[in-house]
């Protein structure tokens, strides 16, 4: 289940007498009461197969190339993705782009010699293309827009994903068979734990904005 099919598990909840427990699978992993969802995993390791493969041609080109993923709302998957593949920006609906900004460390980077780059951008930030359009005219370099779009979605699962989705399953039926309901399972420290389904609905799971301040350090 996604954040949006918990919130109608829960009014279902308060029309009938039936036991609800929601496993959260969800590549946008903005669920509140766990760590991490079913299918996050894939669709990370999925992204960081495309953007390497990108990363070569933004190299041999030596052009600056926005990869959008998906997120419209939440930033999960960019800041893991871009994290993880070495991107110079990474652009989150939870932050606001700093257009001046972007520029500047693309013009200091060509300064320094360094004429290619990545930037990781969720789909909710706005108008990527736009974006590719401006960096382009303020800077000079040479920009494409990669839009990885509903690839993110499918492939095999990693065992990530598997291993989370037989763990999630297990507490569940668990759950259930103790007569408890209106719960969802999750991972928490490393612990597979459950939380109440209406606590989940109304809190906002918030991102670890660490990440993308690692990945200012990181890219420097």
């Amino acid at each position: 289940m996604a954040t949006g099919s918990f919130e109608g598990a829960l009014e279902l909840s308060k029309e009938t007498n039936t036991l609800i427990v929601g496993i959260p699978a969800t590549i946008d992993n903005d669920v509140f009461g766990t760590d991490e969802t079913i299918g996050f995993d894939t669709a990370v390791n999925t992204a960081v197969t495309e953007i390497d493969k990108i990363r070569d041609t933004a190299i041999s080109h030596e052009r600056i190339f926005i990869v959008e993923v998906m997120g419209r709302t939440r930033g999960f998957l960019a800041s893991t993705v871009g994290l993880t593949v070495g991107a110079e920006i990474i652009l989150v609906p939870e932050e606001k782009p700093k257009k001046k900004e972007i520029f500047k460390i693309i013009r200091e980077n060509s300064t320094k010699g360094k004429r290619s780059g990545i930037i990781v951008a969720a789909e909710g930030i706005g108008d990527t293309r736009k974006l590719a359009r401006e960096i382009q005219e303020k800077t000079r370099a040479e920009v494409r827009l990669s839009i990885l779009g509903y690839a993110q979605r499918g492939g095999n699962p990693t065992a990530r994903s598997r291993l989370l989705a037989s763990l999630f399953a297990d507490k569940a039926v668990q759950l259930l068979s103790e007569n408890q309901g209106n719960r969802i399972v999750g991972l928490q420290n490393g612990k597979i734990t459950s939380i109440g389904l209406k606590k989940s609905c109304a809190t906002k799971k918030p991102l670890d904005l660490s990440l993308l301040k690692l990945a200012r350090v990181l890219a420097t």
